[in-house]
């Protein structure tokens, strides 16, 4: 019984790992889109005053 509560905790530390990870890998996305849509919005603002 011991060595399956230590399976079953050792597998989910992995899948708390892995969230983690997950949850690490989209807030980058998050991050890189804030940042896409501030270059947007100069070169639309900058567009707009050339004209």
């Amino acid at each position: 019984m011991t060595a399956s509560i230590g399976r079953s905790a050792r597998a989910g530390a992995n899948k708390a790992i892995a969230d983690a990870e997950g949850v690490s890998a989209a807030k980058s996305d998050l991050d890189n889109v804030a940042i896409f849509t501030k270059f947007i919005k100069k070169a639309e603002e900058a567009a707009q005053s050339a004209l």
